[in-house]
C-alpha cells in the first residue's frame, strides 16, 4: 500500500527530536519527547501534541481532508487548512513523510512569517480507535470579539477576510443558541460581523461599489439579530442584503455566479420565516434602510434575560437536563460503535450519575423515568437507586459537582450541563430535607 496506508487514518507518533526552519535556515533544534495523536472525524483530521516546550505553535488543531489526488503525494501525505487568518502559531499544512512501512517524520507549516517544524520519531499506533480528543477542546463560547480583534491586530491581520473567518466560525459553533452561553457567543460574533462591515466599507469606499463580501456580511448580521429576537432589525437587514446581492452581481467582473453564492437563499429564508411567523414585529418594511447594520441593539436580549426564570424544579428545566444527558449518551454510543471502547464505560457512569435527576422528574410529579429514557439497563440502575438512601446519594452527587468533580466535564464544553444538574440536585435536596 505504501504511503497511502497513512491517508485518512488515525495514528500515534512518539517523537525524540525536532527541527525548526525559517527563511531556509534552521533556527532551533534539539531533543524532545512528545506524543502526536491524530484522529479522523469525517473529512477533518484533528492533531493533539502533549508537550512542545518553547516551540511557538498550537498543541491542538485541525486540517481538512481532501480527496486522494490532493492528499497522497509520491513521498508524503498532505493535509491543509485554508485560512485568511494567518495566525503565526496555527499550522496550515501538515506533511507525513514515510520511510519504508512507517512514518519517518511529521512536518507542520505555519505562516506570517513562513516557518516549519519537523518532529522525528516513530509511529507506535496506526488505525487505533478515536478517543474523542477533538471534543475535549475549549469551547468557543468563552471567546469575545475584543480578544479576537486584539489578537488579529497583534499579528497584522486585522482585515475584513480574517475577521470574517473568525466571526463565521464563532457563529456556526453556537448557531443553535440552545444555552445562554451560546446566545452570548452569537452576540460576540455579531460584534465581529459589524467590524467586518466597517472594514469592508472602508476598503471599497473609494471605489464606490458593493463588494462581493457585503451580501454575506449582511446575511450574518441579519441571522445574529434574528437569534437574539431583534425581528425588525433582522428583517430589514435581510432586505438590505438582497439589494446588496443585486449590486454585487452588477459590479462583479465574474459572470454566471449563482445568487446563492452571495447568500441570497439564506436572506430570502430569513424574510420568509419572519413574514410567516413574526410579521407583526416588523415595523420598517417600507423604509428598511432606516435600520443601521452597524448598530448593535441588545435591549430585547436584556429584556428576555431580565424576565428569565430558572425554576430548577419545573418540568421544562428538568426535561432539558435529561435531554442533554440523552444527547450525550447518543454521541457516546456512536463513538463506541466506531471502535472507542472507553465510550461504553462513560455511558455506564452516565446512567448511574443521572439517577438523581431521574428521581427529581418523578418526585415533582412529571411522569415515569421509563417514559423518557427507555434503555433496560438504565431502568434497572434507576430502580436500584430508588431502593437506596436517595437523599444521601443525591448529596454525594451534589457535593461532587460542588467540589469540581463533575465526571463529564471534558465533554461538557460550556459547563452548562454541570451547572444545570447542580441546580436540579440542589432543589431536590431542599425538598427531600423538608
Amino acid at each position: 500500500m505504501g504511503i497511502s496506508r497513512f491517508y485518512k487514518t488515525n495514528f500515534k507518533f512518539v517523537t525524540n527530536r525536532y527541527e525548526e526552519w525559517q527563511g531556509g535556515r534552521c533556527i532551533s533544534r534539539g531533543a524532545i519527547s512528545t506524543e502526536i495523536v491524530a484522529e479522523v472525524y469525517s473529512n477533518e483530521i484533528h492533531f493533539e501534541l502533549d508537550d512542545i516546550g518553547n516551540i511557538k505553535m498550537l498543541k491542538s488543531f485541525d486540517f481538512e481532508i481532501y480527496d486522494e489526488n490532493y492528499c497522497i503525494l509520491p513521498d508524503r501525505i498532505q493535509y491543509s487548512h485554508p485560512t485568511s487568518d494567518f495566525n503565526p502559531i496555527v499550522p496550515i499544512v501538515c506533511h507525513l513523510f514515510s520511510k519504508g512501512a512507517t512514518i519517518d517524520y511529521v512536518r507542520f507549516a505555519m505562516t506570517n512569517p513562513d516557518r516549519i517544524v519537523e518532529f522525528y520519531g516513530r509511529i507506535v499506533q496506526l488505525g487505533q480507535p478515536s478517543l474523542g480528543k477533538r471534543s475535549n477542546q475549549d469551547s468557543t463560547t468563552g471567546v469575545t470579539a475584543e480578544k479576537i480583534l486584539r489578537q488579529l491586530s497583534g499579528y497584522g491581520m486585522l482585515n475584513a477576510d480574517a475577521v470574517m473567518e473568525r466571526a463565521v466560525k464563532l457563529y456556526n459553533d453556537n448557531a443553535n443558541g440552545s444555552t445562554i452561553l451560546q446566545v452570548k457567543a452569537i452576540i460576540e460574533s455579531l460584534k465581529l460581523f459589524v467590524k467586518v462591515y466597517r472594514l469592508d466599507e472602508e476598503e471599497h469606499e473609494e471605489e464606490g461599489r458593493t463588494s462581493m463580501l457585503k451580501p454575506k456580511i449582511l446575511m450574518f448580521i441579519a441571522l445574529c439579530n434574528y437569534k437574539i429576537d431583534n425581528i425588525n432589525r433582522a428583517y430589514c437587514i435581510a432586505k438590505q442584503g438582497l439589494d446588496a446581492v443585486d449590486e454585487a452581481i452588477e459590479n462583479s467582473v465574474f459572470t454566471g455566479v449563482p445568487r446563492s453564492m452571495y447568500g441570497a437563499d439564506t436572506l430570502e429564508e430569513i424574510i420568509r420565516t419572519i413574514e410567516n411567523g413574526r410579521y407583526e414585529d416588523v415595523e420598517d418594511e417600507d423604509d428598511y434602510y432606516i435600520i443601521d447594520p452597524e448598530e448593535i441593539d441588545l435591549a430585547r436580549f436584556e429584556e428576555i434575560m431580565g424576565n428569565q426564570s430558572f425554576d430548577a424544579s419545573s418540568r421544562q428545566f428538568i426535561h432539558t437536563v435529561i435531554k442533554a444527558y440523552d444527547d450525550l449518551r447518543t454521541n457516546l454510543m456512536g463513538a463506541f460503535l466506531q471502535g472507542n471502547q472507553k465510550a461504553i464505560q462513560i455511558v455506564m457512569m452516565l446512567q448511574d450519575f443521572v439517577c438523581s435527576v431521574f428521581y427529581a422528574w418523578e418526585y415533582f410529579g412529571y411522569g415515569k423515568m421509563s417514559d423518557i429514557w427507555k434503555e433496560d439497563l438504565a431502568v434497572d440502575t434507576f430502580e436500584k437507586f430508588k431502593s437506596s438512601d436517595i437523599l444521601s446519594e443525591t448529596r454525594k452527587a451534589y457535593n461532587s459537582i460542588s467540589n469540581g468533580f463533575f465526571p463529564f466535564r471534558a465533554i461538557d464544553q460550556d459547563g452548562g450541563l454541570c451547572e444545570s444538574t447542580k441546580m436540579v440536585l440542589e432543589v431536590l435536596i431542599e425538598r427531600l430535607e423538608s
